[in-house]
């Protein structure tokens, strides 16, 4: 009981929705899907979904906090340049790296993410 009391804490400090059936089985809220400003130079536009992400990774944390900070728009500008350096989106999207079973496609891979 103590635990889930701290995680529910926790998750209104960050923010973040909490679905509980018990409270060992607490579960985070999905954030739903937003688009990514476009810049001058971008082939289309990007709808970034945790809910497809959150399919191959086993927790928040797998890109939060590491990659990304948890509240939208306190992170790195989301850059090809950034990608091509390994970080944000390209630390895992680098034709390389395995998540859920299959290796994630490569930043280089404009129409996977990027919609006209």
């Amino acid at each position: 009981m103590r635990t889930a009391a701290i995680v529910g804490l926790l998750a209104v400090g960050l923010g973040i929705g909490l679905v509980t059936g018990s409270p060992s089985a607490a579960q985070v809220k999905v954030p739903p899907d937003f688009t990514m400003d476009r810049a001058d130079s971008s082939p289309g536009e990007v709808t970034f979904s945790h809910e497809k992400h959150r399919a191959k990774v086993d927790k928040c944390t797998t890109c939060h906090m590491k990659h990304f900070k948890m509240k939208r728009g306190q992170s790195e500008k989301v850059t090809l340049l950034a990608k091509q350096e390994g970080k944000l989106c390209g630390a895992c999207h680098d034709g390389k790296t395995t998540m859920g079973g299959a290796v994630v496609f490569a930043a280089d891979q404009c129409d996977s993410c990027h919609r006209n």
